[in-house]
């Protein structure tokens, strides 16, 4: 009897088990998949240059950290005048492109990049006219459950920047 009850009871406990992961693993998927979504929009709307745009993929409490001057922007108000003045204004022929493959680890997604362009505009206190700029960063960019980025932290290379710019 007790075999007959275990022959039964096993595959059904298999079964449950098998249906769970399927479950955790769609949702992970799912979730990975919007977060490359958002990814796409936001590198898009880069591309389009238009902060309007750009604003569209951000949460109203969105921080902005920049690893090599230790500096937090926060707010979707303060992020978008930021990149409008720093980098829309002040280099009006930037490319930002994405240069690896996205991995996605949860609701973050870590990328290589490359900036370029010329850029004309103070940095710092120095007012800077028409330098060629090229260089590679990497980001990792934290997207909420409304597919909206919550958090963006940038690495790169200040003082190859900084020396591009003729300081």
């Amino acid at each position: 009897m007790l075999r007959k009850k275990c022959r039964i009871i096993f595959p059904l406990i298999c079964l449950l088990i098998f249906t769970s992961n399927n479950v955790s693993f769609a949702k992970n998927n799912i979730r990975e998949s919007k977060v490359l979504q958002t990814l796409t929009n936001y590198m898009d709307a880069w591309k389009s240059r238009d902060i309007h745009e750009i604003g569209k993929s951000y949460a109203d409490n969105v921080s902005v950290y920049d690893l090599p001057s230790d500096s937090s922007t926060n707010g979707k108000e303060n992020v978008l005048k930021y990149e409008q003045d720093v980098w829309l204004a002040s280099a009006p022929d930037m490319v930002w492109i994405r240069t690896s493959e996205p991995m996605v680890s949860g609701n973050s997604v870590t990328y290589e990049w490359l900036y370029s362009g010329t850029y004309s505009g103070t940095w710092g206190k120095t007012k800077i006219n028409k330098k060629p700029f090229s260089v590679k960063g990497i980001s990792t960019t934290t997207i909420n459950d409304k597919g909206k980025i919550i958090l963006q932290k940038d690495y790169y290379d200040l003082k190859s920047f900084e020396t591009q710019l003729g300081l």
